[in-house]
C-alpha cells in the first residue's frame, strides 16, 4: 500500500477519534523544522499523541516569488510526524479535504470553542 493511501486512513482515523473525544489536541510551538531557515511561517500548530507516536497538523503559510523583490503568501495545511527529540521524521502537505477537516476538528477541539460560546451565550 503507498504512503498517500496510508496517510490517507490514518487522517480519516484521526477525524473520527477527535470527533469522539478519544484523541486530544493541544495547541503548542511548532518543531523548529517548519519554521526555522525557510520561506514558510507556522502560525498554529497542533499536536496530539497517538499510539505512542507524535502527531502534528497545522496551518502553513508559504511565500512564492514571482520576482526577485515580488512574492505572494500561499496557504496550506500540513500535517507531520515528530520523534522525541522533537524533529520533524515525516510531512505531509499534500492538499486534501480529509486533511482540512482534521485541521478545523483538531483547532474546534483545542480552542475549547464549544465550551467558550456555550458560556457566552448562555443566561
Amino acid at each position: 500500500m503507498r504512503t498517500e493511501s496510508k496517510t490517507a486512513q490514518l487522517i480519516t482515523k484521526l477525524i473520527r477519534e477527535t470527533a469522539k473525544g478519544n484523541v486530544m489536541w493541544e495547541v503548542v510551538d511548532a518543531p523548529r523544522a517548519l519554521n526555522a531557515e525557510t520561506e514558510q511561517s507556522v502560525p498554529l500548530y497542533l499536536q496530539t499523541e497517538y499510539k505512542g507516536k507524535t502527531l502534528g497538523v497545522f496551518d502553513l503559510r508559504t511565500k512564492y516569488f514571482t520576482d526577485v523583490d515580488e512574492w505572494y503568501w500561499s496557504e496550506g495545511v500540513g500535517f507531520c510526524i515528530v520523534d522525541d527529540r522533537g524533529r520533524v521524521v515525516w510531512e505531509s502537505r499534500e492538499a486534501s479535504p480529509a486533511l482540512l477537516d482534521l485541521f478545523n476538528t483538531a483547532r474546534e477541539q483545542a480552542s475549547g470553542i464549544d465550551d467558550i460560546l456555550d458560556d457566552l451565550i448562555g443566561d
